[in-house]
């Protein structure tokens, strides 16, 4: 480069500069422009010719002027949208090479779900760099050669004054329905480094399913971005087991279709009682919230009902479970029924609906309420928690946010059936409580008690109706019923007005 061409890319700056509303002089235009060469004034440009002779307009040089431009003027711009705006108009511009690594693998993100492939990937950098340096989160800091990126991760500010071409690793991001909101984000923050800065960024990712896992990445980020973005351009391939970083075309394929498979659960374990009425309401409706709860404290909430409720469901179209969080023992989620764990096991309701399932099986105290809102407009989904009022059932763990009302939350009931367990001397006695959502229109609610209260005055199976037969029959006992339900304060305030036992409940509640 001669100092004619640095005039020339000083009147570009410059022009830069005005349409950002920021008017500046001649001669401050060329002071700006001696970053380029690595020097502070123009001065000094026509002190040091060979300086400017061995410059050349590339990702480095374009760096220095983007961050003078960033502390003078405050003004954000990336390396390569200033090489961009630096190229002659109307000349095809080719990618300059990466700065590390110039030979290797193009800039991008690469996706793997081993840390070994990780590892691998780290030795093989550091042998065709001669050492460079590597930027990691977690899932790289071990090594070396890394710079750990600590709390800040991909959002730390120094990170746009590498040098393009550089390894930086990120995760392991988990994509789990309590994470996938987080994971999404963070993978989009991944491609958009490595658009602007055109780094190599491999991604740690856990999944229980890694056949699709470039699916899901291509998913997570497609759905960051708002139309038109091309963000997910960035996702180029996979880290292999030896430690390459492997293109991938397409990135993300077709999904496979799915198999047509009937449930092998039977409806036993949903009581009599309300078994017509259910089946009845999920006859007639094949999207929504069927909210099932029960008084047993269980690892996997209402699990029985939800099992059940399968056998009820299978005209809504083919079922999944949801995965809610990974666990530290993993092998608890396989403690569920056999009709349950022969269910595909996905990351996150919007996995399986893109995949074409219509029932899922999820955990509401980990799935977002805007997700649970706005998805059971076009599937139902089976929620199985702790609780043994209908009331308590739908709105202790289906919390809704501040965009929701409580008569749009109603809007996607199809029904609430909640189960009090008793324990007595002939086994466990099933007592139901059940709502089915009605067919008029849900009335406006201003709060939550008002929600509470028109639950409590709808329902087609009252629990307390179920009590006060089985306690007159004697099929149960005060005692037998304390003793079982003894967290439940209903059913406290119940037995205080039971006669003739009232008296002695608190002392036959003991154990």
């Amino acid at each position: 480069m001669d100092i004619q061409q640095l005039k020339l890319l000083a009147g570009r700056v410059r022009g830069l500069l005005e349409q950002s509303h920021h008017s500046i002089g001649h001669n401050q235009s060329l002071d700006l422009i001696a970053a380029l060469p690595g020097l502070r004034n123009w001065p000094e440009v026509q002190a040091f010719p060979d300086r400017v002779a061995a410059c050349e307009l590339e990702q480095g040089s374009a760096g220095r002027l983007a961050f003078r431009l960033h502390r003078k003027f405050d003004l954000d711009l990336s390396s390569q949208e200033l090489l961009i705006a630096l190229s002659p108009p109307g000349l095809a511009r080719l990618e300059a090479a990466p700065q590390i690594w110039p030979t290797g693998p193009a800039p991008g993100v690469y996706i793997t779900d081993s840390q070994e492939a990780i590892n691998a990937l780290l030795e093989s950098y550091e042998e065709a760099t001669d050492g460079a340096l590597v930027y990691a989160e977690r899932a790289g800091s071990h090594w070396e050669g890394s710079i750990d990126l600590g709390e800040g991760g991909l959002y730390s500010n120094g990170l746009q004054r590498v040098p393009s071409g550089t390894l930086i690793v990120v995760g392991p991001l988990e994509l789990d329905q309590q994470s996938w909101s987080e994971s999404a984000g963070h993978l989009e923050m991944a491609c958009l480094i490595a658009q602007g800065s055109r780094h190599r960024v491999a991604v740690l990712l856990r999944t229980p399913t890694p056949e699709s896992l470039c699916e899901d990445v291509h998913l997570m980020v497609r759905s960051t971005q708002p139309e038109g973005d091309t963000c997910e351009e960035a996702l180029l391939g996979v880290v292999s087991a030896e430690g390459d970083l492997e293109v991938r075309q397409p990135f993300a394929r077709v999904r496979p279709a799915l198999k047509a498979a009937r449930t092998v659960a039977t409806t036993d374990a949903i009581p009599a009682a309300v078994r017509p009425h259910l089946e009845k309401a999920l006859a007639e409706n094949r999207t929504g919230l069927l909210v099932l709860g029960s008084s047993r404290i269980e690892d996997h909430a209402a699990i029985d009902l939800v099992s059940a409720a399968l056998a009820m469901t299978d005209h809504a179209g083919p079922a999944a479970r949801i995965m809610p969080r990974h666990r530290s023992t993993p092998a608890k989620d396989w403690l569920v029924p056999e009709a349950i764990k022969e269910l595909p096991f996905l990351p996150s309701i919007e996995s399986a609906y893109e995949q074409g399932y219509r029932r899922m099986i999820v955990a509401a105290n980990y799935t977002p309420a805007e997700v649970l809102m706005d998805y059971s407009d076009d599937a139902l989904l089976i929620v199985g928690t702790y609780g043994s009022n209908a009331g308590d059932a739908l709105v202790s763990h289906v919390r809704y946010s501040s965009p929701h009302s409580e008569s749009d939350l109603l809007e996607k009931v199809i029904a609430v059936l909640a189960v009090k367990y008793v324990n007595g001397a002939h086994g466990a006695s099933a007592v139901s409580d059940l709502y089915v959502r009605q067919k008029l229109s849900v009335p406006a609610l201003g709060n939550e008690d008002e929600l509470l209260d028109l639950l409590a005055e709808h329902r087609l199976v009252r629990w307390q109706d179920e009590l006060r037969e089985m306690l007159r029959a004697g099929t149960i006992t005060p005692a037998e019923v304390a003793q079982s339900l003894k967290r439940d304060h209903a059913v406290k305030e119940f037995l205080s007005q039971w006669e003739p036992a009232a008296a002695n409940v608190n002392q036959l509640a003991r154990p």
